[in-house]
């Protein structure tokens, strides 16, 4: 586990949180004792809603007016929520 005083990490925070984020445990001190332990967050994501590929954005081509009626319908839902 690596350890970080207060001063250290608010100059070099980027640094420190790279180390975070691949993985190590950091403890930061004031003056000598640890006051906080920063750990890396666990791989939780929300599901995303599809995006529509208006424009062809992701096909292969451009889309009809029918194409995107649909991606319209699929990416944002019905508008019974409106």
């Amino acid at each position: 586990m690596d350890s970080v005083g207060m001063r250290e990490l608010s100059h070099h925070t980027s640094r420190y949180m790279a180390r975070v984020k691949a993985g190590r445990t950091l403890e930061i001190t004031e003056r000598g004792r640890v006051v906080a332990v920063v750990s890396p967050a666990g791989r939780v994501e929300e599901p995303r809603a599809p995006r529509p590929r208006i424009g062809g954005y992701r096909s292969g081509g451009a889309l009809t007016a029918e194409e995107i009626d649909t991606e319209l319908a699929e990416g944002f839902g019905d508008d019974a929520r409106r």
